[in-house]
């Protein structure tokens, strides 16, 4: 992509925005081949596509290391990208990283990332602002529309739709919902709520928060055929037959599934089987404690926090997901990608992921009781989780970054066609 030549450019970055994706930090390395990027291109994604390439748009962020995967695909698209970012962590190779002074106390910060972002567009041209997270930098967003007329986006890509949305404060978060040109979101869940907080569906966008498909993938040998490995054991090696990856907090509920895999102890007293629980968090030390006074200590590893769980998810046959909210986890996405098959709960867009019975089991409710049944059908039917767990592998396509840049495009081309009936009407 041709920038235009601008003043400043420091490589970009931020702290992280609470309630982005929340489980673990992330590693990417941006949108892969195709270049023009939707695996099946249709004559709609090509126009958008041709739109977007005329776009020039702001950013402004606050995501530090997700910086690429969520902007990256954007960049990728947009005729010009700029990200005015909080702190100099890590910009998108494709944009101009614009990154506020470093000084006095996070809080300054946060109100000159507003000043740059308002010096930026007043001295440049550009054709929409682009933001994820409703506070501060969607408001951010909102008030370059009201200053220069910009069509706003907001994205919303965590649970935090739920946590702003419900507080006290909730009326005002609806009514800014509505202010927005675009909303996007991960998924069926979250834009169902949006039309219920007000948002108009023409508004309300899919977002696709993608994987690395170069990394999350099956390893060699897990595509040899069945039929030349051994009838009890499986083409690869496994350390474990079940991997939990997430937070240690309240929302993950990583207690409920200590508590299933007691259950499966109980039920198979003379079978021997592991799981490893990768992650840390504010329960750590209480799920230690809950895996001793089980006895499950020889069956349950706690792995602590890992920058990238790709080895654990190589090492296991079966991943399990005991979230009581979530929004369209990562790790899920990560672990069906690397060929797991998942035992999920039915909250918030993750039946947009897993089919019940084709990649996956969907389990009825949480209960210890459940989720380890769902569990033990996984150990006594191989050829079931080997049919679940290659399925699972087709997600690599619907959560590319390719897949991501066609709904960039699409946004772009939506806010363009705002912007030129905002333009008709004056």
């Amino acid at each position: 992509m041709s920038l235009r030549t601008r003043d400043g450019g420091d490589d970009d970055g931020a702290d992280v925005d609470a309630g982005a994706d929340g489980d673990r930090t992330e590693t990417t390395t941006g949108a892969e081949s195709p270049a023009d990027g939707d695996p099946h291109p249709t004559e709609d994604s090509n126009h958008a596509r041709s739109v977007a390439k005329t776009q020039r748009v702001l950013a402004i962020t606050g995501l530090a290391h997700k910086n690429e995967r969520h902007y990256g695909p954007l960049a990728d698209v947009a005729g010009e990208t700029t990200l005015v970012s909080l702190a100099p962590v890590e910009g998108v190779d494709a944009a101009r990283n614009i990154t506020v002074p470093q000084v006095g106390p996070r809080l300054l910060r946060v109100v000159l990332l507003f000043v740059v972002a308002l010096f930026e567009a007043r001295r440049n041209e550009y054709d929409a602002v682009a933001s994820i997270s409703l506070f501060p930098y969607g408001c951010y967003a909102l008030g370059l529309k009201a200053i220069f007329g910009l069509p706003a986006h907001l994205g919303i890509i965590g649970i935090d739709l739920d946590h702003h949305a419900t507080q006290r404060y909730g009326p005002l978060v609806r009514w800014l919902f509505r202010r927005f040109d675009v909303v996007s979101v991960p998924g069926s869940d979250h834009a169902a709520r949006l039309e219920r907080c007000g948002v108009p569906a023409e508004r309300i966008a899919r977002l696709t928060n993608p994987i690395d498909v170069d990394t999350y993938r099956p390893e060699a040998a897990d595509t040899v055929d069945d039929d030349s490995a051994p009838d009890d054991q499986d083409a690869t090696d496994y350390d474990y037959d079940f991997a939990w990856v997430g937070r240690f907090g309240p929302e993950k509920d990583p207690h409920r599934f200590v508590a299933a895999m007691d259950v499966l102890e109980s039920r198979r007293q003379n079978s021997e089987y592991t799981a490893v629980m990768v992650g840390d968090g504010a329960l750590h030390d209480e799920v230690a404690a809950h895996i001793r006074a089980r006895g499950l200590e020889d069956t349950i590893e706690l792995a602590g926090w890992v920058d990238d769980p790709i080895d654990y998810y190589r090492r296991s046959r079966a991943f399990v997901l005991t979230s009581e909210r979530d929004a369209l986890p990562l790790v899920l996405l990560e672990a069906m990608a690397t060929g797991l098959a998942p035992v999920v709960p039915r909250v918030g867009s993750i039946p947009d992921a897993v089919a019940d019975g084709e990649n996956g089991i969907i389990v009825p409710d949480r209960q210890p009781e459940t989720v380890a049944a769902a569990m033990e059908r996984l150990l006594e039917k191989d050829e079931l989780r080997r049919s679940h767990a290659s399925a699972a592998t087709e997600v690599r396509e619907s959560f590319s970054m390719s897949r991501a840049s066609t709904d960039w495009a699409r946004i772009l081309a939506s806010m363009a066609g705002t912007q030129h009936h905002s333009s008709s009407s004056h």
